[in-house]
């Protein structure tokens, strides 16, 4: 019964609206985008409460990509997409809640 109401209500959309319906029926993109958003908006609530720092070997934390969206865009552009560094400086102006707060520490010296 809910079904055919919901096909009449599809049928009855504008052509483009009808189409976008359908596809996000089949693919649930959007809803995935949207779920995406909000688990990386809860990692950086946590992340600005954890301090941050460089690793020797290898280098600063930059970002926290939720893994919904690393293989996401890994599937739509290809495996190499994150390594490259344009790519990655878009994805952090589109996603700013991804950024990692970086402050360097002072140096320390041990002395025996």
């Amino acid at each position: 019964m809910s079904a055919q109401i919901f096909g009449d209500l599809v049928a009855d959309m504008d052509g483009d609206l009808a189409q976008l319906v359908r596809d996000e029926l089949k693919t649930g993109w959007h809803a995935q985008q949207v779920m995406a958003g909000i688990e990386a908006t809860r990692a950086k609530q946590l992340n600005d409460q954890i301090e941050h720092c460089t690793v020797d070997g290898l280098g600063q934390h930059v970002m926290d990509v939720p893994a919904d969206a690393y293989f996401a865009w890994q599937q739509h552009l290809g495996r190499d997409c994150w390594g490259d560094k344009s790519f990655r400086s878009w994805f952090l102006k589109k996603n700013p809640q991804c950024a990692v707060n970086y402050t360097p520490r002072n140096p320390t010296v041990l002395v025996p």
